[in-house]
């Protein structure tokens, strides 16, 4: 009895594997052979022969910056010949090397060293105490590229520098018009181990590619909690204090036609899910946001608690804390922010924008730690793309490669992941105009993640058809 489990369990193991890399000649995007290459064939033959390990709980939150970060002013050199070559490439655009505050290195060539913002300090003692990583030269990538590569067109990812694809690709691997992304595609593996499936991939920002899937549908939820249907509970709709009922009366109505049933159908689990979330959500109780002053780019100023990236981050932290009421093992998250498109203002605003990251992601981590979650969640920001070292006069313009952070109690941090380029132009990484050559590929960091989140080889690989083409992944997860 048990073998045949274990068969049966092996046999989907392979299906999906298979399925994952025969489905991804039928995407010429991502340019992979008709044949699988020898590392894909390599990992099948090595899989595990079980299904994603779910026990205990995980979650992973997208902190996705609209627009493009340029991540050049995250994270810069502070060694005197590094800082050297930064401030000459950026010009104007370039910090003060008063304004740094240093970091710790390690993964880096020796005598390279680096700071951050005096913006950033809050990221930057969370880097200091370990539960911050950076992952340096990030971007979205068929397989290992060189410049020489990149200028003859040869494994170009598609529609560089669009945001609307750019974005998509980040999120799916695809251009515009990607039907699930990678944050998606795990949830229809993992979603099988939650008691609530539909509280599998949730989004606290609208409707995103990245937590589409074959089977898992996005749940959205805005900053107070679960979106209702306009009307229902509404004294008047359009004049009439019949509407609501009739709403009502509508939804609860099966119907002869098929498209009525199935439209009332949808919004009947639609409301079935809201009332169970509604209902485990009154009884956790997280930390409440800080009221912190903050600048905004208007040149007035708020507080933390009304900032909607800390707003979203804590609904999200509500869900996360009611992953035993609701019977949940593994969940995907996304939030947003915009404003990132800096290619004007940008000494001006970027500023600001640092501020309200760090500060929001503060909270989260503290909040987290306070609930005694750090190691349960794990948090990672993305952006369209990085932007170029070269000022256009008043800001930087679209690039590639970029720096990201990853966050939470799992992580290794307190280090640097990936090759960190020197930060001048005319270099080996440097496309044009100072844009990166990305170093570590958007599915080498999403597989880390995907590891940790319990999914084996050949599920890594469903979700992450390119991961192939890669020699191995960052490890700065602890798995």
């Amino acid at each position: 009895m048990n073998r045949s489990i274990h068969t049966g369990a092996s046999r989907r193991s392979f299906l999906r594997a298979v399925s994952g890399l025969a489905a991804s000649t039928a995407i010429p995007q991502h340019g992979l052979p008709l044949v699988t290459s020898l590392a894909g064939m390599a990992a099948l033959a090595s899989q595990s022969s079980h299904a994603a390990t779910t026990s205990g709980y995980k979650a992973l939150v997208c902190l996705y910056m609209n627009g493009g970060s340029d991540s050049h002013n995250w994270v810069i050199p502070t060694d005197a010949s590094g800082y050297a070559e930064y401030a000459r490439a950026r010009g104007e655009l370039a910090w003060a090397a008063d304004r740094l505050q240093g970091i710790t290195v390690a993964g880096q060539a020796s005598g390279r060293n680096f700071g951050m913002p005096a913006e950033l300090a809050p990221l930057r003692s969370w880097y200091e105490a370990g539960q911050v990583a950076i992952l340096a030269n990030v971007g979205p990538l068929v397989r290992p590229i060189t410049k020489a590569e990149y200028s003859a067109g040869i494994n170009v990812p598609a529609k560089l520098f669009s945001h609307n694809d750019q974005s998509s690709t980040w999120q799916s691997l695809a251009p515009e018009g990607a039907p699930s992304g990678w944050g998606g595609r795990m949830g229809d593996i993992l979603m099988s181990a939650n008691a609530q499936p539909v509280f599998t991939a949730v989004s606290a920002s609208g409707n995103a590619v990245f937590l589409s899937g074959s089977s898992v549908s996005q749940y959205q939820v805005d900053q107070e909690g679960p979106v209702s249907a306009n009307g229902m509970t509404s004294a008047s709709v359009f004049g009439s204090s019949a509407a609501g009922k009739a709403l009502r009366q509508a939804y609860a109505a099966t119907g002869s036609d098929r498209l009525q049933a199935e439209y009332a159908r949808v919004m009947q689990r639609g409301l079935s899910a809201n009332a169970t979330l509604q209902a485990a959500l009154s009884r956790v109780n997280v930390p409440a946001i800080p009221s912190t002053a903050i600048a905004q780019i208007n040149a007035t100023h708020t507080t933390l608690d009304r900032l909607s990236l800390a707003r979203q981050l804590r609904m999200v932290l509500q869900i996360i804390a009611a992953n035993q009421a609701l019977g949940m093992r593994r969940q995907v998250f996304m939030v947003q922010m915009g404003g990132f498109d800096t290619h004007a203002n940008q000494m001006r605003d970027q500023p600001i924008q640092m501020a309200q990251v760090a500060q929001s992601i503060n909270y989260f981590m503290s909040a987290l730690n306070g609930l005694g979650l750090q190691n349960n969640v794990t948090l990672f920001t993305a952006s369209d793309f990085g932007r170029t070292l070269l000022s256009n006069g008043d800001g930087s313009d679209h690039g590639w490669g970029s720096h990201h952070f990853v966050a939470g109690g799992a992580v290794r941090g307190g280090a640097m992941y990936g090759q960190f380029p020197t930060t001048t132009l005319g270099t080996s990484h440097d496309i044009g105009s100072g844009r990166l050559l990305p170093t570590m590929a958007v599915s080498q960091m999403a597989g880390s993640m995907a590891a940790w989140m319990g999914l084996n080889t050949s599920e890594q690989m469903q979700v992450l058809p390119s991961l192939a083409n890669f020699s191995g992944q960052p490890a700065f997860m602890r798995i």
